[in-house]
Parts: structure tokens; C-alpha cells; sequence
């Protein structure tokens, strides 16, 4: 199945110069999915913004084992795990809704009910 311009589908890469031996792995880059895999069909705008939300959120991770570390303020480390944990949970959504969009696009195609039926339990089990 091909993708309507502006989306694409995500799996591992890797870099190496002239030696595949040195092949480096490399964040997702667009390829085909496994044989057998759903493929995450989302514009490419939505899959920036997730991917920025997820690195902020690593970043607050990073902090509050930083301040773990120096034994600093528990309402502080808190606040901050409160921030990641609201962080991920904007990410999640952002990627469901995502995710339902394009089903929603591809019904006008007949796209596949099973599918559709997948990610509504999925968004569920989230709220």
C-alpha cells in the first residue's frame, strides 16, 4: 500500500561509511516496516512534534535522576516528575489522535475496520 504524500512509514536504520561491519544504528528514518507488522501511517509533522515532546521528556527524566542524585527538595523532583508524566501523556495522545486521523482519511477508501477497532480500544484503555 503507498502512502499519500507527507507520510511515511518508521523503522531502524543505520549509518556506516564503506564497511557495513561499522554500521552504526540511527534513529527511525522512512523504510518499510517488517513483514507481518502494522505500519505507523502519520503525517511527517505529527512524528516531529512526538519526537521533540519524547526528547523533552527524556530530559526531565535525565533532571530528576540529577536531582535524585543530589538528594535535592522531594516537592521539587516531584514537580518534576509531574511535568515528564503530563509530557509523555501529551505525547500518547498527540500520536492516538494522530493515528485515528488517518484511519478516519483512509475509511473514505475503505480502510480497514479491524484496524479502526484496534485503536479505539487503544485510545480506551488510555482514559
Amino acid at each position: 500500500m503507498s502512502n499519500p504524500p507527507g507520510y511515511g512509514k518508521f523503522t531502524l536504520g543505520y549509518d556506516c561509511d564503506e564497511n557495513p561491519k561499522d554500521a552504526k544504528p540511527r534513529r527511525a528514518l522512512k523504510s518499510a516496516a517488517r513483514a507481518g507488522e502494522a505500519v505507523l501511517e502519520i503525517d511527517e509533522g505529527a512524528v516531529r512534534d512526538i519526537m521533540a515532546r519524547l526528547a523533552r521528556v527524556e530530559g526531565q527524566v535525565r533532571a530528576v535522576q540529577r536531582m535524585l542524585d543530589e538528594r535535592r527538595d522531594c516537592h521539587a523532583i516531584v514537580q518534576q516528575l509531574g511535568a515528564a508524566r503530563t509530557a509523555l501523556e501529551r505525547a500518547t495522545a498527540q500520536l492516538m489522535v494522530s493515528s485515528l486521523a488517518q484511519c478516519i482519511r483512509s475509511a473514505k477508501n475503505g480502510a480497514d475496520e479491524v484496524e479502526i477497532q484496534k485503536l479505539m480500544a487503544t485510545f480506551t484503555k488510555l482514559l
